[in-house]
Parts: C-alpha cells; structure tokens; sequence
C-alpha cells in the first residue's frame, strides 16, 4: 500500500466518521414531554409557509399520487394537486372565509366550510381542517407517542385517524415533518414534504 494511498484512505475514514456524528444529532436535556411542550410553542409561531411534496391517496381499489403545492396564510390558503407533466388534479383553496374546489376538469365550486364542499365534491376524503396542523407536526391530541426529541411519531385523532410522523427534518431551526402517513380505516394517505418556506408572504 502506498503512503499516497493510506492519506486517502485515512482522509475518507475521517470524513465518514464526521459525517456520522453530525447525523446522530444527540437529544436535548428534558424528558419528552417537557421538550414536546417547547415545540409545541414553536409550532404555534408558525402562521404562514410554503411547501412543496408529495401526496398519496391508497386504498384496497386504487393508488393515487401527486405533486403537492400548499401555501398557507394564518386561515387562508390554497392546496394545489398535480399529475405527471404538471396535469392538474385538484385545487382547494380559502380566501375571505369562502371555499373554492377546483376539480381536474376545471369545473369550480364555492362555499364557506371547506371540509362540507370537499365531502360532497371530492372522491377523496382529505381532512383538510385539521391537516394543516398535521402537516406542521400537530397531531391536534393528547393521544400520542413521543421520540427522545419531544417530537410526535404516533398519534391518534378523535375523528378516527391515525397519524404516523416517520422521519423530520429541520427547517429554520424547529424540527418539522418530512414524511407522514395518515390512515383511517383501508384508507391511507402519505405525504412527504420538501422545500419548506416558513413565514412566507402573499404575493
């Protein structure tokens, strides 16, 4: 083995070893509850954000994916569907406490409670209401089962969804989804969230 060799061996070693420790972020001081009601306080200081992702609708019959665009001001928001080569699927969205559904054929419908529009319209039952906190990591319940960070991986809702938070990441310093899996009966939806924009403005 040459002395050229053993550097790079020994560098790459080094670099791998470094790379480890900065992934296996130890847990804060506290115990979990403790720490869950500190984030708890971060996440409510979240009002407004983008993101971008990916949504998918399974049940015994039928697998359905698409690209998920959501913008959210404090209580208005719009939560745009798309296919493959950016085809649209759906739109919901809240502006001045009126509803709008936008279905793929472009056809629209508007009313004031956005969960009673999607019910009706919609093959699809998103919990909209509360997915807005789910997707921030707020389970909206006491039933839950925390990690080492405080953070919620199992939860269970009162209207019979059993939300599980498999993986976060960290953006802008508080610790937020990156893959979620929320399940009522035979029905399942997943969504896995990239390219976060917290406090971001309305154009």
């Amino acid at each position: 083995m040459t002395f050229q060799r053993s550097i790079y061996i020994i560098i790459v070693s080094v670099l791998l070893s470094a790379c480890s420790t900065t992934t296996q972020r130890q847990p804060p001081a506290g115990n979990p509850q403790q720490l869950w009601q500190q984030h708890q306080i971060q996440l409510q200081t979240i009002r407004t954000w983008q993101l971008q992702g990916q949504i998918a609708f399974i049940s015994p019959d039928s697998r359905n994916s698409a690209t998920l665009n959501w913008q959210q001001f404090v209580d208005d928001f719009n939560i745009n569907l798309t296919g493959p080569f950016g085809i649209h699927v759906l739109t919901i969205k809240r502006s001045d406490n009126i509803s709008t559904l936008i279905l793929d054929d472009d056809r629209q419908y508007q009313g004031r409670n956005t969960q009673t529009l999607i019910n009706q319209l919609s093959p699809i039952p998103i919990p909209v209401n509360e997915l807005r906190a789910w997707i921030i990591g707020d389970p909206l319940t006491d039933d839950v089962q925390l990690d080492n960070y405080g953070r919620v991986t199992q939860a269970n809702h009162p209207l019979g969804w059993h939300i599980s938070y498999t993986q976060y990441q960290r953006v802008d310093n508080i610790w937020l989804p990156k893959n979620i899996i929320i399940q009522q009966d035979d029905m399942r939806i997943k969504i896995t969230t990239r390219n976060w924009k917290l406090n971001a403005t309305q154009d």
